[in-house]
């Protein structure tokens, strides 16, 4: 057996006794459970070589100690080992890597997307409390992002190095993309949940009104005309780039009408409150739909 084969052993050990990933990064003083679904997918692909570090000392020491293990204890062998799992298969392209998904029937995912114009590693919690932590390097693309997360009370976490000196174009796509991706494989078989939402969502003279339909079909119907082109230095362009990202990776289907407005500002904010709102309707468990897939069917992935 390899260092890092044992290294991982008692690494997914520790996991299977905290509840799963997320709980022990959260044990362990993260923020989010980003690192340690790194830690693990590179443990997984060094798991043969000889030559491989394993989990560095530093490291080690704090998982040792937040989980109340012994010095030393990662590195023993024991007689009660977790086998180690495959690596998440990956889904997309060369381009795109799948950092990992939490535990079954757990609705909390990290997911990157790795270009040559992105670098992009999405959290969500679909069951959370709209908490978000964004760093994009497009701070009103945060501000719209942060609309979502509170209102549809979803905890989204986004770290995104972009190729932002050409424009903001690749980060605002790219971004919409990941964020896709994350959602469809956080709702799973979508199995209980309510599949369809709606929202309409005044501010001042502006009013939009937001559909989602979590069909396993991405089409996406766009009504909006800005008061301006610009909001800031922000291109409003990019808002459809953003839900075409959305929606051909999360297969929903989405209608966005901005039916009245004359502040661009009021008119992108109403927009995205009302995708939050109509998404956390259309992501809830259904009590009388619980354990059924909401078609006739029987499927929403196929």
């Amino acid at each position: 057996m390899t260092k890092t084969q044992l290294h991982l052993n008692n690494f997914l050990t520790l996991v299977r006794e905290a509840g799963s990933l997320p709980k022990l990064a959260k044990l362990c003083g993260y923020r989010t459970p980003v690192s340690l679904y790194k830690l693990k997918q590179r443990l997984e692909k060094q798991v043969e070589d000889p030559d491989a570090r394993g989990i560095r000392p530093s490291l080690m020491a704090k998982l040792e100690q937040h989980a109340g293990k012994p010095k030393g204890w990662l590195g023993k062998q024991h007689r009660e080992r977790t086998v180690p799992e495959t690596a998440a298969e990956s889904t997309g392209t060369d381009e795109t890597q799948i950092a990992e998904t939490a535990s079954a029937g757990c609705r909390t995912v990290t997911h990157s997307r790795h270009t040559c114009e992105t670098q992009i590693t999405v959290s969500i919690n679909l069951d959370g409390s709209g908490k978000s932590r964004l760093d994009t390097g497009v701070p009103f693309l945060e501000h719209m992002i942060d609309q979502i997360a509170r209102h549809g009370m979803i905890d989204i976490d986004i770290d995104c190095k972009g190729d932002l000196h050409i424009d903001d174009h690749h980060t605002v796509e790219d971004i919409g993309i990941t964020l896709g991706q994350a959602l469809k494989q956080a709702l799973g078989d979508k199995k209980g949940i309510r599949r369809y939402g709606h929202s309409y969502v005044p501010l001042d003279e502006a009013l939009s009104r937001v559909v989602i339909d979590l069909s396993g079909r991405p089409g996406l119907v766009y009504n909006i005309e800005f008061a301006r082109a610009l909001i800031g230095k922000f291109d409003v362009d990019l808002f459809e780039e953003f839900f075409h990202g959305i929606v051909n990776h999360s297969m929903m289907t989405l209608h966005i009408d901005n039916l009245s407005g004359k502040n661009a500002h009021h008119q992108a904010e109403t927009v995205f409150k009302a995708f939050g709102r109509a998404l956390r309707m259309a992501v809830e468990h259904d009590p009388r739909m619980a354990g059924q897939t909401p078609s006739t069917k029987g499927t929403l992935t196929a």
